[in-house]
C-alpha cells in the first residue's frame, strides 16, 4: 500500500484549468495578459489547450507519455517529441530538425519542465528554448489553478 501511494504521489496529476500569474514568472508579454491552460491527463497521455489572444502554443496537442519520441513530418522538416517522467517532474521535449537522423540538424529546441506544488494548486514551468542561428533563452512560468 505504501508503495502504491508513494508511486502515486511521485507522479502529480496536472488536470485543470490553470492561469499564467503574471508578477510569479518571466515577463515575455503585457503585464495584463490572460493566458489560460486547460490540461487533462491520463495514465499514458496529457492535452494541453491554450487560450490568450494572440498566443499559440507549442505545447497544445495531446501527446503520449512515454521515453520515446514522436516523430512527425511538417513540410521537409522532422517534428521530434517527447513527454515523459523524471521522477515527479513531467518534461516535454520537441525538437525540429532537418532530418530524421540523430545527427540531422537542429531547426529548434525546446524543453519545458512542469512541477506541482505540495498542495496541487500551482503548477511551475521551466522553459528552455534555443533555434538555428539564436541565443538560448530560459523563461519560468508560474500558473494558479482555477
Amino acid at each position: 500500500m505504501c508503495v502504491s501511494a508513494f508511486a502515486q504521489a511521485e507522479k502529480p496529476n496536472f488536470s485543470g484549468t490553470w492561469k499564467l500569474n503574471n508578477d510569479k514568472g518571466t515577463r515575455d508579454g503585457p503585464a495584463d495578459r490572460v493566458y489560460l491552460e486547460t490540461i487533462v491527463q491520463t495514465n499514458t497521455t496529457i492535452t494541453v489547450t491554450t487560450k490568450s489572444a494572440g498566443v499559440t502554443n507549442l505545447l497544445d496537442g495531446t501527446f503520449p507519455i512515454k521515453d520515446k519520441p514522436h516523430v512527425e513530418k511538417m513540410g521537409k522538416n522532422y517534428r521530434f517529441t517527447k513527454v515523459s517522467w523524471e521522477g515527479p517532474t513531467l518534461v516535454f521535449e520537441i525538437s525540429d530538425k532537418d532530418g530524421k537522423k540523430d545527427t540531422s540538424k537542429f531547426l529548434l529546441y525546446v524543453r519545458e519542465s512542469w512541477s506541482l506544488s505540495p498542495d496541487g494548486t500551482v503548477l511551475t514551468k521551466f522553459r528552455r528554448s534555443g533555434a538555428a542561428q539564436k541565443p538560448v533563452v530560459d523563461q519560468k512560468y508560474v500558473f494558479d489553478k482555477q
